[in-house]
This record gives structure tokens, sequence and C-alpha cells, in this order.
């Protein structure tokens, strides 16, 4: 998977223009400032995207940058992050915030590589697919076992890895992204775990695809507000006066994740944690 293209010069930003014109791609750019906490918390996640994503070109522009500035003063970029979709160079659609759901929605409509199989092929393969499909459900299923049993013990570092083996057989489970989601922000909140600064990343990826894929599942609006809330811890090198404008734009989308939750939740456990969390953010806004 290749990631985004730091455009640094005005020059690399036409010559990459120009490229995805004659090619007759999209430009998708993150428009981002090194004081903004909320477009360090989203950076990991545009990345991931632009990998899987290759129907389009992917650019990133420090709108603070010397060689960049010009850029972010022709296209008015006022608040960090703002993503801009560029087609012939012309403007075609704009994201304004660290929204994931919103990069999903991006990357779905003007980054979908479109794929032509052979039809006769595909026809031949037919059996061998809907033949392999319960022994691979048998396997995802042992691994999502293996997975919430490493969970219950404390082994997130396993739990992630089994239910990572289990999303390769069963990848439209949004069970199985809630039960990564959270194993990788038990992993974030270890303390000395490699890598852990990548972890609350991950997580809200995990938590966006499983509301993606389960828009009613009221769980995984919640795994959603957790690790919304967890991305937004990393502020230490943003800017102090910037610091609460962040917190804010982290705050709301908790809420948002927590008011689908309790409006789609029967009564019960789910629905009186997610009700809790609720009121806990909606105090910690009317403070801000």
């Amino acid at each position: 998977m290749s990631g985004p293209i730091e455009i640094s010069t005005v020059t690399e930003w036409n010559t990459s223009l120009r490229a995805a014109k004659e090619a007759n791609r999209a430009v998708i750019v993150d428009f981002h400032a090194q004081w903004c906490g909320p477009c360090k918390q989203i950076a990991p996640f545009y990345a991931q995207l632009a990998g899987e994503h290759t129907g389009a070109t992917w650019l990133r522009v420090d709108v603070d940058g010397q060689g960049t500035r010009p850029i972010a003063t022709k296209y008015q970029i006022t608040a960090m992050p703002t993503f801009l979709v560029i087609r012939d160079g012309q403007v075609v659609d704009t994201l304004r915030g660290a929204d994931p759901r919103g990069l999903i929605a991006i990357a779905k409509k003007h980054a979908v590589v479109t794929l032509h199989p052979d039809a006769e092929r595909a026809k031949s393969e037919g059996n061998k697919v809907r033949a392999s499909k319960s022994k691979r459900a048998n396997v995802g299923e042992r691994a999502e076992a293996l997975g919430d049993k490493a969970f219950t013990s404390g082994d997130y570092a396993a739990a992630v890895e089994h239910y990572t083996t289990a999303l390769k057989h069963e990848p439209k489970s949004a069970v199985l992204y809630g039960n990564r989601s959270i194993a990788y922000l038990k992993l974030a909140a270890e303390k000395d775990t490699p890598g852990g600064e990548n972890y609350r990343p991950k997580a809200l990826g995990d938590a966006v695809r499983a509301t993606e894929l389960d828009p009613s599942w009221p769980k995984g609006w919640v795994r959603l507000a957790e690790a919304t809330l967890a991305a937004g811890e990393d502020d230490a090198e943003v800017a102090p006066e910037k610091r609460a404008e962040g917190k804010r734009m982290v705050l709301e989308g908790a809420q948002e994740a927590l008011e689908n939750a309790v409006r789609i939740a029967p009564e019960g456990k789910v629905k009186a944690e997610a009700q809790k969390m609720l009121d806990d953010v909606r105090t910690k806004l009317s403070s801000q």
C-alpha cells in the first residue's frame, strides 16, 4: 500500500494535478497544520485510506509551509483540517474537520478502482468460491473465539492478532472490527507498549468501519465514541491556544456517536452505558 504524497512546493502541486488530469483521476487533498490537534488525529486514518483506495491521487499540504502557503491561499483554506477533492482543476467536493466517516464517503465516491473481470472466468470460478465460503467461515469463527479468549485474559496483542486473522475470513463483520477496536485501545492504554502511539488511530479506523458495516449495531457507535475520545488524547504537541478547539471537536464527534447509540439501542446494559457516557460528554462540552 502507498500513502499520500507530501507536497512542499507549488511546482510539485501543479505536477501532481496535471498528472492526475491526464490519468482521469480525482485528487484528494488534506490541508493540515503542524499545530492542529485534529489534523494529527486524522492523519494516520487518511494515510490508511490512501493506501486502500488507489483510484485517486492523495496529497497532503501543510498550510504554513514556506512553499505551500500560496496553495492554501488560492483555495481559501481557513480551517484545519480541510479536505478537497479536485478533478480537472475544479473543486468538486469539500470536507471540513477530522471526520472519519466523511473521509470514507469521499474515498468511496472519488477513489474507487473499477475492475473488469472476465465474465467467463468469473462464472467458471464461481463454484469454487462458494465451496470455500463455509471453510473460511469456520476458520474465522475459530479465530474470533481465540480473540475473545485472549481479550478476556488481558492479552490484547494476541486478541488483535486473532481478530485480524478472523477479519481475513469475515471481512464484513462489524463485530470483529468493533472487537479489534477496543483491543487496540486497551493496548494503547498499556504503558511501555511498542508502537502504542499508533494504536489509537487504528482503533478509530476500526470503529468507523464497524458503524459503516452495521449502522444499526449500538455497540459499534459506543466503540466509535470511545475511539474518538481516545484519539483526542494525542495533543501533547498541539499549540496550547489550539487545544480547546481540538478538544471541542473531539467531544462533538463522540457526542454524535453516543446519540446514535442511545437512539437505536434497546433498553438494557448497552443503552445505559451509552447514556452515561453521553451525559459525561455533554457535561464536558458545556464547560468548554
